[in-house]
């Protein structure tokens, strides 16, 4: 006797603005070819991932958003965990192994500004499960969230039932270190100009201990704007004949949007009013943990003698 379909669901997952995350396990490497081109016509389950996005895609038209794409890291995420929910007949979000869905996307190296995740089981088609999950309020907000892509399986348990996973992702966009910064610069500069404030000149010495300073929050997993031997970036300047009347800083990571770091920035009052006064060179440093998470860091100087 089958038992009524079951749902259950992960809420989005945004990145933190001051996460910290553990490094990645070292696997396989995903095939990052085109999973559409790669769908086979003789594999059930590979067709029924391209039904799955179809179905997806269509719903969010329906509702004007964007589609989503499919993901091989997300895809193998998925086909993980549904066959471990199919080999122990239970449908959960937490793995056999304790895992969570962070877990296994990280794992097979997938760094995202969001995910979540949609699983079920009882459904026999995919039109069916979909139905259950629109007609499931938590479900139908990760069908229409702020995903770009997903990925997305389908495993028969000895009970006979099917255990439906779906992961949605938002990837980590990549950060140039040597371009970024600039980037950065620039949307803080188009900021100011909106106020009416003076442009920032970039200066190659704020930048040099801004980068310095980035690479070591990226090593140390930290926000704190010290060195090991607990030296600040102005104070290094100073020892290296960096003078200015004032000097300001703001550290963060969790975006790799130069733009989206700058809004976030000027979304706190803290940083808004240093990112907004009278200070007239910029440096900025930006580095990637081994998660891929950037972590990035401004300095400013008013009245500078070099």
């Amino acid at each position: 006797m089958r038992s009524a379909p079951r749902l259950d669901l992960v809420v989005s997952i945004a990145l933190a603005w001051l996460i910290l995350l553990s490094p990645n396990v070292p696997g396989q490497a995903p095939d990052l070819r085109s999973p559409e081109k790669n769908v086979r016509a003789d594999d059930p389950n590979d067709l029924t991932i391209a039904e799955l996005l179809a179905a997806h895609n269509r719903y969010r038209a329906s509702e004007k958003k964007p589609p989503l794409k499919l993901e091989p890291r997300l895809i193998e995420a998925a086909r993980a965990h549904a066959r471990d929910m199919a080999e122990h007949n239970q449908l959960a979000h937490e793995g056999s192994d304790g895992s969570l869905t962070k877990d296994r996307v990280r794992r097979i190296g997938y760094f995202y500004q969001e995910i979540g995740e949609n699983v079920a089981s009882g459904q026999a088609t995919v039109s069916a499960v979909m139905r259950s999950w629109i007609e499931s309020e938590p479900h139908r907000e990760n069908l229409l969230g702020d995903f770009t892509q997903m990925g997305a399986a389908v495993a028969k348990g000895s009970d006979g039932e099917n255990y439906w996973c779906v992961d949605f992702g938002r990837p980590m966009p990549p950060v140039d270190p040597k371009t970024s910064p600039g980037e950065l610069i620039e949307a803080l500069n188009q900021a100011r100009a909106a106020e009416h404030r003076t442009k920032l000149k970039p200066d190659a010495r704020l930048a040099s201990v801004a980068d310095r300073f980035a690479r070591e929050a990226a090593e140390r997993r930290t926000l704190q704007v010290k060195d090991r031997e607990g030296r600040t970036p102005f104070r290094i300047l100073e020892a290296e004949g960096y003078r200015a009347r004032r000097f300001g800083t703001t550290i963060s990571s969790g975006e790799g949007d130069p733009r989206k770091v700058v809004a976030r920035w000027l979304g706190e009052p803290r940083e808004r009013g240093a990112l907004l006064s009278n200070f007239e060179r910029v440096g900025v440093g930006v580095a990637t943990d081994l998660d891929g998470i950037p972590y990035w860091i401004i300095l400013l100087a008013q009245g500078a003698s070099r």
